[in-house]
């Protein structure tokens, strides 16, 4: 990915207050607009990002939590690692996040369990960036190394571990043991 660094301008934001889900959930439907995605494709390093959509539901959880559940898909093209080829990949995942309005008063250990759900995000303010969210699991979703199906390394052979005959740095005394 071209750019690390936090973007001077956001490229994809769809702010909306949290005042109303804490009632009953709430669905929303994303796309991205064509300066939209034109600036996650230069983010992301991407040669063209042709369609992203998403479909959230957020929903309200005792303590004030927020519980998120999404669904992305996207129409990207990426680079190819070994022919720099483009390739045409379509993106379809899903993903579910937790907020919550509260700090724990003191650190704790978190302990990170795959099979399980990743601990709540900090709930700052009365608002959620939904394109952010969508943003960022884009990056997660994409390939890291996308390859051309069917692309060859040409010119590279791969090298095996072989035994090799070197000389032994004693090899030396051998000879001078010899001369004597």
């Amino acid at each position: 990915m071209k750019n690390m660094e936090a973007p001077a301008q956001i490229e994809f934001s769809r702010l909306i207050s949290t005042a109303e889900i804490v009632e009953k959930a709430a669905v929303f439907t994303i796309e991205a607009d064509k300066a939209e995605r034109a600036g996650l494709a230069e983010r992301f390093d991407l040669r063209a990002l042709h369609r992203l959509w998403a479909e959230l539901l957020i929903t309200p959880e005792a303590g004030g939590r927020l519980r998120l559940d999404g669904h992305l898909t996207a129409d990207v093209v990426q680079t190819c690692v070994v022919s720099l080829a483009d390739v045409a990949t379509p993106v379809d995942g899903r993903f579910s996040l937790c907020f919550s309005p509260e700090v724990a008063s003191e650190p704790i250990e978190i302990l990170i369990d795959p099979g399980e759900d990743d601990p709540p995000e900090l709930l700052v303010g009365k608002s959620l960036d939904l394109g952010r969210i969508i943003a960022e699991q884009l990056a997660m979703i994409l390939a890291p190394y996308p390859r051309l199906s069917g692309a060859k390394t040409a010119g590279f052979k791969r090298q095996t571990a072989e035994k090799q005959e070197t000389a032994s740095p004693f090899a030396v005394l051998s000879v001078l043991k010899g001369a004597q």
